[in-house]
């Protein structure tokens, strides 16, 4: 997004204000976004909760923060019922295992750690091992497709009665790099071959959420987000000796 704004900016910023007009046009009054844990920027304290300053450091994390304000204004002026679901790391595949296609050229890190199992990838760089962290490498909250599914609908549901609402969607539990190194060399039985690079500029140490919030408003829990879950439904998509229909 620090390269391409444009991209970011037809797609997020035009693109949601076309929906959002069509939707006036046509009467309909509720609307989940999907938003992400960016429009926070720099973590100050962790967990992050939603009272956490807003300060985007990359444009992806403007322009979501920009939809967000948007969605205020369309709620004050035209009644609009919005849920903005703050993501964190999006991971994982269904776990019924029904969905199976892979990402082209993905730039997360468990995609890639995958393609290096699967043999796509020789190997992979790890950005940092200096951190100020348990093991010196970076510290995510993943969150499983699966239970951002589940929120969706239940976020659906809530505003059908209710008012318009802002959420993280986390699992309140990091994992550091190493670890999913480590776990994934256990779930696939792989070698990920890998080599310790310098950190990539705007990276914090350490990105951890509650979602305590959404877990009053919508008794919601991420059932599928440990480490070992979110892997093991991807390595059963990536795994060249499973067969899918």
């Amino acid at each position: 997004s620090m390269t391409d704004p444009e991209k970011y900016s037809r797609n997020n910023l035009n693109g949601t204000t076309n929906v959002l007009n069509a939707m006036m046009k046509h009467n309909v009054m509720t609307f989940v976004f999907s938003s992400t844990a960016a429009v926070y920027g720099y973590p100050e304290y962790l967990p992050v909760d939603e009272d956490h300053s807003l300060k985007p450091i990359n444009y992806y994390g403007f322009t979501k923060l920009a939809i967000e304000e948007m969605l205020k204004w369309y709620d004050q002026l035209k009644g609009l019922k919005y849920a903005a679901l703050r993501y964190f790391n999006a991971a994982g595949y269904d776990v019924q295992g029904r969905i199976h296609g892979l990402e082209k050229s993905p730039q997360n890190l468990l995609p890639i750690v995958m393609e290096v199992a699967s043999g796509v990838r020789k190997s992979m760089d790890v950005f940092g091992d200096d951190y100020a962290t348990k093991d010196g490498t970076g510290i995510r909250d993943y969150i499983h497709v699966n239970d951002l599914a589940s929120a969706h609908v239940s976020a659906l549901e809530y505003l059908q009665e209710n008012d318009s609402f802002t959420i993280n969607l986390a699992m309140g539990k990091g994992y550091s790099v190493k670890d999913v190194l480590a776990e994934a060399e256990n779930v696939t039985g792989k070698k990920i071959k890998h080599s310790m690079v310098g950190r990539r500029p705007g990276d914090p140490p350490e990105l951890i959420a509650t979602s305590k919030q959404a877990n009053e408003l919508l008794n919601w829990e991420a059932k599928n987000s440990d480490l070992n879950t979110i892997l093991k439904s991807m390595w059963n998509v990536y795994n060249p000796e499973v067969k899918h229909d």
